[in-house]
């Protein structure tokens, strides 16, 4: 291989490498997309729920630390410990998830609790 074929294979590999770079960043700006809907959608169910309920966030971490989350009308509480507002919970949850694939999978864990405190919500509401 001559010095003009080693260019271009390498130029190639570079500009392949430069659109995975991109859709990178896309796939990083439709999470961070997803992740305001989410926190829109957990304030508004926080606020819905009565006083004396809560939700489990099982399986939602924050960090390396296990702890209990549990999705109150006063925000995301830590029993025993404190009470953290949905979109600091939600910033936090994606930050620790880290990568683009562990995000994708917190986003699809998110979305089904959500999908159930929706259904527990409802049911308060048609009591």
């Amino acid at each position: 291989m001559h010095d003009g074929q080693m260019f271009s294979v390498t130029e190639g590999i570079a500009e392949r490498i430069h659109h995975l770079v991109e859709a990178m960043n896309r796939l990083e700006l439709q999470i961070a997309s997803e992740a305001e809907a989410f926190k829109d959608h957990y304030a508004r169910a926080s606020a819905a729920m009565q006083e004396d309920k809560n939700y489990f966030l099982n399986g939602v971490q924050t960090g390396s630390v296990i702890k209990s989350y549990l999705l109150t009308r006063k925000g995301v509480e830590v029993p025993g410990e404190w009470t953290i507002q949905v979109p600091e919970f939600i910033d936090s949850v994606l930050r620790f998830a880290n990568y683009p694939k562990r995000k994708v999978e917190v986003l699809t864990d998110l979305a089904a609790h959500l999908q159930n405190i929706y259904a527990m919500i409802g049911s308060q509401e048609a009591q």
